[in-house]
């Protein structure tokens, strides 16, 4: 077959303009916008210990499926893309739970075992199951949640006790 010089610029700008096209998806289809900040504990990072150090955006609006949540490492987060946060208001829950070791009482190690592991809340329920924290999520803007908890909780870290067949129990 043989192409004549119109056509061969016609093929060409084709396939560029459909190169260029396939990289001009939206990044998120769904309206989802970046959230992201700090979050500290008495104006410290948040130590890293075995166990879940997360932040939770539940929406205030009937789209149960508009909030989000991610994990928090060195105290900060990020919710970008598909896993963002849809443009509204939110009750904020920050959920921090440690591993500790059933037989030592102190935080997990890889020593530990999963068997020998439970896992006790550093934060009262008024940061998470109780929270009335609230953050609006605005479209097009950059949307930076920081949040200093500040409180002088007392975790409690009895280890549970050992029952009859080496397993454990909650105290």
């Amino acid at each position: 077959m043989i192409f004549n010089r119109a056509t061969k610029f016609a093929l060409t700008l084709l396939f560029v303009v459909a190169l260029l096209s396939a990289g001009c998806k939206p990044k998120n289809p769904d309206g989802r916008e970046d959230v992201s900040g700090k979050i500290t504990l008495n104006g410290k990072n948040i130590p890293e210990y075995p166990g879940v150090c997360s932040i939770q955006f539940d929406p205030q609006g009937d789209d149960k499926r508009a909030g989000g949540n991610g994990p928090i490492f060195d105290g900060k987060y990020l919710l970008t893309g598909n896993d963002g946060v849809k443009p509204g208001k939110y009750t904020v829950r920050i959920l921090y739970s440690v591993s500790y070791d059933g037989a030592t009482g102190q935080p997990a190690t890889v020593e530990s075992g999963d068997l020998n592991q439970y896992l006790v809340n550093y934060l009262p329920p008024e940061f998470n199951s109780e929270s009335q924290i609230e953050f609006e999520v605005v479209a097009k803007k950059k949307n930076v949640f920081d949040y200093d908890i500040v409180t002088d909780f007392q975790p409690q870290v009895d280890a549970p006790r050992s029952n009859k067949k080496g397993g454990f129990v909650d105290p």
